[in-house]
């Protein structure tokens, strides 16, 4: 019994071996019927999110219908893009795209403008040649808040009309964002230049590898004659100088004004351009100033001497008067839509700029013309 389970295991041991020398002498594995491939995994990588900016509470412009991104380019404004777009002003455009300072516009970068309106659809004809027939405008000086119509008549397969950076020296690009018009078209702008100068625009014109481009240039004046003088362009005010009747009164160290709609007494003291405003107390039948001025000098009377002699009269920061109170038709009006500044007209050919902050009672001013 024994001699047959040794007999058995060896037996299995010689098949067992058998079979390890036959595959170690066939290189070649047999596949298996069936065997389902391996395909390895795709990772797609996540993009790293953006940080949460607060900005864009109140810098909206990216969100916002109806906005779409512009590069921007040599020599252009703001200015130049919302021509035509009359219900944004060039701060509220600035704001929303949080620009510091309108007047410098990084070159290259991205802001998001309203779209312009999609032309009328006119049927276009055969393409042809690039050719422009004629590139006309319904007035060459046009005030800023009156329409203007451009037309035009060219050959070829697409056409685009856009601004361009009023300096004629200056390259024009067409923006990433212009979309193409009609071949033989005319189209009104509604006005709402912000600044008066020159304003260029350009019809350029496609046909195959050929680009044939044309501009017409502008003169922008302003629709209300602005009382103020501005450095770089001249802004156009949306409104005109509102009249008022006023009183006006130099003194050795200043000016006091009194304005009739609002019975107010303005004093602007000359050292330190500080502008105070004091309600006119003055009723008929009160007492003038007793102080009596030195020779070539004069004693306010009326509303100005009760704020002058409250003051300290000569002591104060005004001194004596220098001539007569004199009374005139004044006329105010504001900066811009947003400023703080207000131009005021005083006698003669005689402008200043005031500056109030509201809530900090802060009032600053400067003769400006006169």
């Amino acid at each position: 019994m024994r001699y047959r389970i040794a007999f058995g295991l060896l037996a299995g041991l010689l098949l067992a071996a058998g079979a390890a020398v036959m595959a170690q002498s066939d290189p070649t594995p047999t596949p298996t019927s069936g065997a389902a491939r391996v395909t390895p995994a795709v990772i797609v990588p996540t993009p790293t999110p953006t940080p949460e900016d607060a900005r864009l509470a109140v810098c909206t412009g990216p969100t916002l219908d109806g906005f779409v991104p512009h590069i921007v380019r040599p020599g252009e404004t703001l200015a130049d893009l919302l021509r035509g777009v009359p219900n944004v002003s060039v701060s509220q455009l600035a704001a929303l795209n949080c620009v510091d300072d309108p007047a410098a516009l990084p070159v290259g970068a991205v802001v998001w403008v309203p779209a312009p309106p999609p032309p009328d659809s006119v049927p276009a004809p055969e393409p042809a040649a690039a050719r422009i027939v004629r590139l006309t405008v319904s007035q060459r000086e046009v005030p800023n808040q009156s329409p203007v119509t451009f037309s035009w008549e060219a050959d070829g397969e697409q056409a685009f009309f856009y601004p361009c950076p009023g300096d004629p020296a200056l390259p024009c690009d067409r923006p990433l964002t212009a979309t193409p018009v009609p071949l033989v078209h005319s189209v009104t702008e509604a006005g709402g230049f912000q600044y008066a100068g020159p304003a260029r625009f350009r019809l350029e014109v496609l046909s195959g590898d050929t680009v044939v481009t044309e501009d017409v240039t502008l003169t922008v004046v302003c629709s209300q004659q602005p009382l103020g003088r501005f450095n770089g362009f001249t802004a156009c005010p949306s409104d005109p100088p509102a009249a008022v009747f006023a009183a006006w009164q130099p003194f050795e160290g200043g000016v006091m004004m009194w304005f009739f709609d609002t019975k107010e007494i303005w004093v602007m003291t000359n050292a330190d351009h500080r502008v105070t405003v004091y309600p006119d107390t003055y009723v008929e039948g009160m007492a003038d100033p007793a102080l009596a001025a030195p020779t070539g000098l004069f004693t306010p009377v009326r509303g100005f001497g009760r704020v002058w002699e409250a003051l300290g009269g000569p002591e104060s920061a005004l001194g004596w008067a220098l001539a007569p109170e004199t009374g005139f038709d004044s006329a105010r009006q504001a900066a811009s839509r947003r400023s703080f500044t207000t131009y005021i007209k005083g006698p003669g050919d005689t402008v200043y700029a005031v500056t109030q902050i509201p809530q900090l009672d802060i009032g600053l001013w400067a003769q400006v013309d006169g």
